[in-house]
């Protein structure tokens, strides 16, 4: 069963600020957050690089349920399992697809989509059921997009002191000037 590097899958309720900051900083304890090719492979992730249209959607993550055969041990040969007929099973298969014209960095885009990934509650991208929802939803939406963005910014810039500008942000950790803004808010509320 694939985890979430700290915490649970699909909460049920949105992150506060204190449990986003402690998520990333046990993320980074536990990772190079720029290493996100290794972060995917470790955790089951397919992680998808795709040329999309220039300064559009930087990316997306996606849950898909595949049916898998249902195998069982062998007694006569353990390392051959024997296929269970008729019987299958659910499994998730998660995803994260980059648009790498996008003009935002990859890992900014990685940890952004892993928030609504493992920590969105109700799923991911919930704006795509808004038109049949109460209006309320488009709020909560941009509420859930404003902790991605947090998120995304705690695991990449750590603290923000010696750092007097954006500009000064984004030269020392990389990371785009809408990011280092979200990163500036972030730590000046703590």
């Amino acid at each position: 069963m694939l985890e979430a590097p700290i915490g649970s899958i699909s909460s049920p309720m949105p992150l506060r600020r204190e449990r986003i900051v402690q998520l990333a900083s046990d993320i980074r304890a536990r990772y190079n957050p720029r290493e996100i090719d290794y972060i995917a492979s470790e955790h089951g992730i397919v992680l998808i690089r795709s040329a999309g249209a220039v300064g559009r959607d930087a990316g997306f993550a996606y849950i898909e349920f595949v049916r898998r055969p249902e195998l069982i041990e062998s007694l006569s040969h353990p390392d051959r399992p024997v296929l269970v007929w008729g019987g299958w099973r659910k499994e998730p298969l998660y995803s994260i697809v980059i648009n790498t014209n996008s003009g935002i960095p990859e890992a900014e885009v990685f940890w952004h989509e892993w928030y609504h990934l493992f920590h969105s509650p109700l799923g991911i991208q919930r704006s795509e059921r808004f038109e049949h929802r109460y209006s309320t939803d488009g709020a909560l939406h941009h509420q859930e997009e404003r902790r991605a963005e947090e998120f995304a910014a705690a695991v990449l810039v750590p603290s923000i002191e010696d750092c007097m500008t954006i500009f000064e942000i984004c030269e020392r950790f990389g990371v785009s000037e809408r990011l280092a803004d979200r990163a500036m808010k972030l730590y000046s509320s703590h």
